[in-house]
């Protein structure tokens, strides 16, 4: 950015101005890190979701590229590009207010803005004008997306359709794929030297202010998980410092005893004659089951169906929903040091199992569950409430199929688009009626059926990508 002098903005120019704000953060090595950004909620009044969305690589993609690193004994590479949003140059013509304590500590790093200090009120100001993407801007993050897979086309990598923010080039006969979550990036290819040329691309590229931080070897920190690939063929993810962190914060009153299990057969009762949780407790629930929500969608989905059904209650939680939560944290603690390990047994098999329980919600609505594996371990896990009543086991059956199928489909073309053959795409279930109306469609259909409509009969035309068993 660069200083503007505050007699040359116009009155609405100022009024737009973002706030330029300074935060200190302790990192998980015990560093202190200061960050300055803008504050970009003045931009939401104008800005389209368009404009501003910027894409990162999808977690079911980090897993599934990671089993694929292990089972090919690939070399994987984590860095970081420091300053990477200012990498970028700005869109729009953005000015930035810095007041009080930060024009003083502007000025004490480079004294040429004294000049544009000016006052309103008894407020020390400085305006500036940006030139690059300045952490806050809400279109920052996309503007950096737009330049790193710019310039990664250039270098040959071609994106994966299904996850634009994973890409692949073949060197040397064998590939090289790239995924990145804004600014942290994972490189994987059996030759080692291979990747040390590209870091040096991107040193070339992105590291001119400063150096990029990289880190070699099987153990990798990235996205808050310890990705290790210590034993050949696997891959094993841990959480152990965030779940640390969810229990060291919780209520002591809730981790009295032990529980061999994150909820009880009672999980999916309410008595809506409960007390209510206050306010302060209910913030604190919210807060809680969210981090769960977090761990389980990553490390931990054994944890998914208590979280499921805290999460349809955090509106309104009452002192069940707090002893339920209780006894998902009480499981935690006993399982604290539990890892999730993903291996594929090389038959190129992707098995799907899933299952609905119906008619167990307060409303009378069903609950889906499903799991995939490609050998040992679930890399993708769903728990969700249904979006409709069923009549019955066998429609509740076919709408757990529907809601999952997305993913079904989903991880066969990303897995094909990363060259990774596909001999079986398998859906277990366990109801011989939803089975046949899934592959019949129609001609299956009774009269306790027919009501069910396109939506679901839909599953038929998947019937080529997908085996029912």
């Amino acid at each position: 950015m660069h200083g503007k002098n505050a007699k040359e903005l116009t009155r609405e120019q100022k009024r737009a101005a973002l706030r330029y704000l300074m935060f200190l953060k302790q990192k998980r090595c015990g560093k202190i890190k200061g960050r300055g950004c803008a504050d970009g909620r003045k931009q939401k009044l104008y800005k389209t979701k368009e404009e501003t969305s910027s894409p990162t690589i999808h977690i079911e993609s980090l897993f599934l590229t990671c089993i694929i690193d292990a089972i090919e004994r690939r070399k994987v590479v984590t860095l970081d590009i420091p300053g990477a949003f200012m990498q970028a140059d700005i869109d729009e013509l953005i000015h930035v207010k810095l007041v009080d304590e930060l024009v003083d500590l502007l000025v004490k790093v480079d004294p040429s803005y004294q000049q544009f200090i000016t006052y309103e009120g008894s407020h020390k100001v400085i305006y500036t004008e940006l030139d690059k993407a300045l952490y806050g801007t809400i279109q920052a993050a996309l503007l950096f997306w737009k330049k790193l897979s710019g310039y990664l086309k250039n270098l040959g990598f071609i994106a994966n359709p299904y996850d634009t923010c994973v890409m692949n080039k073949n060197i040397n006969g064998k590939q090289m794929t790239i995924g990145w979550h804004v600014d942290d990036l994972k490189i994987s290819h059996v030759d080692g030297n291979e990747i040390e040329k590209i870091i040096g691309k991107l040193e070339l590229e992105f590291g001119k202010e400063a150096p990029l931080v990289v880190h070699r070897g099987a153990v990798h920190d990235y996205l808050g998980m310890k990705i290790d690939f210590s034993d050949v063929g696997k891959v094993i993810f841990s959480m152990q410092e965030y779940v640390d962190n969810i229990l060291k914060e919780a209520p002591e009153e809730l981790m009295k005893g032990s529980c061999s299990s994150p909820a009880a057969h009672h999980l999916f009762a309410v008595n809506e004659e409960c007390q209510k949780l206050d306010t302060t407790t209910s913030i604190l629930y919210h807060h809680i089951v969210a981090q769960l929500l977090y761990l389980g969608k990553r490390t931990r989905p054994d944890l998914l169906l208590a979280i499921s059904f805290l999460c349809t209650r955090v509106q309104q939680p009452d002192e069940d929903d707090w002893k339920k939560l209780g006894r998902c944290l009480r499981f935690l603690r006993e399982t604290r040091t539990d890892k999730l390990t993903l291996e594929a047994d090389g038959s190129n098999v992707i098995s799907w199992w899933i299952d609905a329980s119906y008619a167990v919600h307060p409303n009378m609505r069903s609950h889906t569950g499903a799991t995939m594996s490609m050998g040992k371990g679930c890399p993708i896990n769903l728990s969700t409430k249904q979006k409709i009543n069923t009549r019955s086991s066998t429609e509740a059956e076919v709408v757990a199929v529907n809601d999952a199928m997305y993913l079904v489909l989903w991880v066969r073309h990303f897995l094909e688009s990363q060259g990774y053959h596909i001999t079986d795409n398998i859906v277990y279930q366990d109801n011989q009626s939803s089975m046949k109306l899934e592959i019949n469609g129609k001609r299956s259909s009774t009269k306790n059926t027919r009501h069910m409509e396109i939506r679901y009969f839909s599953l038929q035309t998947t019937s080529k990508e997908i085996s029912c068993q």
